[in-house]
């Protein structure tokens, strides 16, 4: 899963991952010198290049390069890119740079481990509106947060393919925009995953019990979507996001969240983890995180005929009748809920989960509080009384809404 998450994040910022280090031709303008100096502290890795051209407001560097060898539990990185071109670059003020466009073309990522080797290839990618901030000397937590956010108003990455294990995949494009506030780098984010494409053969190499095949699907079409919106007050952010995940007629996973009293300096080491392709440290990070407040999140599960396929295999592998098998569902979400001590709940979901097996649709759990809750106060509750936690927290479950 981190390799996966390390391609992804190189193809969806390859306008910011891409551009490596130090002059050796002409010397770097001040934005490219600014990004250079980013991606060095946040990689811990001096990337290389061939050549560096500057044209007035206009820079080609030709044969990137970025080298990470393996060490402790992160897998080697290489990325290479033919050529970068910079276009319209202009002085924002304040440390901060706007580039009209960047296009990167015929880029390579290979990533390797003890376990699998995993490569990508992008032929082109490229970046409208894509600003770019200096750390300065002794940078405060906004100054860090800054200089780790790469935002542009409009990014493309596509045609991509990725091979692992002797399987490829491709996606037909990555798509980001943004709009918000240059100077603070708040505003709103989404992100577009289009059609991730997984051929049968691909599927049957991980599925050794051909179970897709049985559900007559001949390979997996996927979709992936994010939103997000930062607002800042004084050292605190407001965050709030969207994530859908779904694989055409089949179904799809929608997570959301809504959070308050973010503290900037937690974020900003979020933003670095994530630039170097590490997990988040959730342990380390949990002193600055216990004023967060909690204002909801919700999952949700929207059916696009997965459910109606699988319900006859589970029978059959049960050796059940369908129908015998519809009617022990209800009951067994009684019990499992019935531990969870809030007899209200209990009966949503009941309810919710015969609802949907009568007219597969969609199941929604959401967690609602009355006012928002702190991390602390979340952690204070008592795990002897879960259903005064469930009552606290405003969780209910809810089908076809």
């Amino acid at each position: 899963m981190n390799r996966i998450r390390k391609c992804l994040a190189a193809a969806c910022l390859s306008s910011a991952a891409l551009v490596p280090g130090l002059a050796q031709a002409q010397e770097a303008p001040p934005a490219v010198k600014a990004f250079l100096e980013n991606l060095q502290r946040q990689t811990s890795v001096t990337p290389t290049y061939d050549s560096l051209k500057v044209d007035g407001g206009n820079v080609t560097i030709t044969n990137l390069a970025l080298s990470k060898p393996a060490r402790d539990n992160d897998a080697a990185l290489s990325v290479k890119t033919a050529e970068v071109t910079f276009t319209g670059i202009a002085d924002q003020g304040n440390s901060l740079w706007k580039v009209g466009e960047a296009r990167f073309t015929n880029t390579s990522v290979e990533i390797t481990d003890k376990d699998a080797n995993l490569s990508m290839s992008i032929p082109g990618a490229s970046a409208e509106g894509w600003y770019i901030r200096a750390l300065p000397a002794s940078p405060a937590p906004r100054d860090e947060m800054l200089s780790n956010i790469t935002f542009a108003n409009k990014m493309t990455s596509g045609p991509i393919t990725i091979t692992a294990s002797g399987q490829t995949v491709k996606i037909d494009s990555i798509d980001t925009a943004w709009n918000g506030d240059s100077a603070t780098g708040m505003g709103q984010y989404t992100l577009k995953v289009g059609n991730l494409a997984i051929p049968g053969s691909t599927l049957a190499s991980f599925d050794g019990g051909d179970m897709w095949k049985q559900l007559g699907y001949d390979g997996l079409s996927i979709d992936l979507s994010t939103k997000s919106d930062l607002a800042a007050s004084g050292d605190d952010l407001a965050y709030s996001f969207s994530l859908s995940f779904g694989a055409r007629d089949v179904g799809s996973l929608s997570l959301m969240g809504s959070i308050d009293r973010l503290p900037v300096a937690a974020y900003a080491r979020m933003l670095q983890d994530q630039m170097a392709g590490k997990s988040l440290d959730l342990a380390a990070l949990s002193p600055q995180l216990q004023g967060v407040e909690v204002k909801g999140a919700s999952l949700r599960f929207d059916d696009a005929s997965i459910t109606r396929k699988v319900l006859p295999l589970i029978a059959a592998a049960r050796g059940m009748d369908e129908k015998v098998l519809l009617a022990s569902i209800p009951p067994t979400v009684q019990l499992t809920f019935v531990q969870f001590q809030n007899e209200a709940l209990t009966k949503q979901a009941v309810d919710a989960v015969t609802k949907f097996l009568a007219d597969p649709k969609s199941l929604m759990l959401s967690i609602k509080p009355a006012a928002p809750m702190k991390v602390s106060e979340i952690s204070a509750l008592d795990p002897a009384k879960p259903g005064d936690a469930i009552t606290r927290l405003g969780v209910t479950v809810m089908a076809n809404e």
